[in-house]
């Protein structure tokens, strides 16, 4: 495929314009603001009819450039190789030698750093696991991370004791112990939790039918694309902070925190429930005249573990203890972003286990 048109139509201030307008009307529907993105698609085509078209070539453009650079590089690779002397490949046969300060320690000593770095994040563990073979020995095939990681996780979450009492379960010890007896990498694969080093986020797109003003001719209603995102950001002191807004998450997530007092934010209660086979998690509310409550089940994303939120119930309850269900119709799941602010907060109080 010939680069020549592309470019020529890429020179056309017009057409140029138009393509940047409809890349903001791609970042946009990758937000999930659906709204603001038909708003740049349209602004786009009105300027040039065919921006969609070009769009889509230069994206192929690029492609190939990307393939060919890709090749160069390969090329360059194995140039170096077949003209590297002997000197290159003593260097290159020390930089493969085995550190010989791990290879001295015994594994009890590395545990000791893996576990060391496991209470850090998962993301950390993960990193040395990958740093070489031994590592990654200790870090996947050996209880002792696994149980690091659930004495970093669970003691942080925050039980309904109560409901668990009524339905039976005396303590989540007992029920660790009944379920999984010493398993701790089967724990961590079953049993849920809720994640502090980020926000969960359900973004909502819905169709709204208007109405024509009178006197129109059209025989068509229009229709307005209504968009807004829910947050939710957990502490391990049981607190959850609670937001509703249209606003992006580019908007939201850096200042999102109890201590900023967002406008139209909640600060709530939050409390896990956990009997082996269900979850979820309570979200409530009050004021002076209603109670608010939120459960949503924990769930998988993919290979991800414990990721998304899954809407269960919302009701509302009046002074007279009258329950009304909120409509969950056009309601989305949550899925959970780590935030690296957030995960450096987290890590600066690390739970010591005894």
């Amino acid at each position: 495929m010939s680069q020549a048109p592309i470019i020529e139509e890429l020179n056309d201030p017009l057409i140029s314009n138009a393509i940047s307008i409809w890349e903001k009307g791609v970042f946009k529907e990758r937000d999930g603001s659906m709204s603001d993105a038909i708003k740049y698609y349209r602004e786009a085509l009105k300027m040039y009819d065919q921006v969609e078209k070009v769009y889509k070539k230069k994206l192929h453009t690029e492609w190939l450039l990307y393939q060919k650079l890709e090749k160069l590089n390969l090329n360059e690779d194995d140039k170096m190789n077949s003209t590297g002397d002997s000197t290159n490949n003593e260097d290159e046969d020390e930089s493969l030698l085995p550190c010989w300060i791990f290879e001295m320690l015994p594994n009890d000593i590395l545990l000791r750093i893996v576990s060391h770095v496991v209470r850090l994040s998962g993301e950390s563990w993960v990193n040395l696991s990958l740093s070489c073979t031994r590592f990654n020995d200790l870090c996947f095939h050996n209880s002792v991370p696994y149980k690091t990681f659930k004495d970093v996780i669970y003691p942080k979450q925050v039980y309904d004791d109560v409901l668990q009492t009524l339905n039976g379960e005396n303590s989540i010890k007992n029920l660790e112990q009944i379920l999984w007896d010493k398993n701790y990498e089967l724990m961590i694969k079953q049993r849920p939790y809720i994640k502090f080093e980020g926000v969960y986020i359900s973004v909502v797109n819905y169709l709204r039918y208007g109405s024509n003003v009178d006197g129109s001719s059209s025989l068509r209603n229009p229709v307005h694309m209504i968009t807004y995102y829910r947050y939710y950001r957990f502490y391990e002191d049981g607190k959850v902070l609670r937001l509703l807004t249209t606003d992006e998450p580019t908007f939201v997530v850096k200042y999102f925190t109890r201590e900023n007092h967002i406008k139209s934010s909640h600060l709530c209660s939050w409390k896990l429930y956990f009997d082996g086979e269900t979850n979820y998690v309570t979200i409530s509310r009050s004021n002076d005249k209603y109670a608010f409550e939120e459960k949503l089940i924990i769930r998988n994303q993919g290979h991800k573990r414990f990721q998304r939120l899954k809407w269960m119930e919302s009701t509302v309850e009046d002074k007279e203890g009258n329950v009304s269900n909120c409509s969950l119709k056009n309601e989305k799941p949550f899925f959970f972003s780590r935030v690296i602010s957030y995960a450096h907060e987290v890590a600066a109080n690390p739970i010591t286990t005894k």
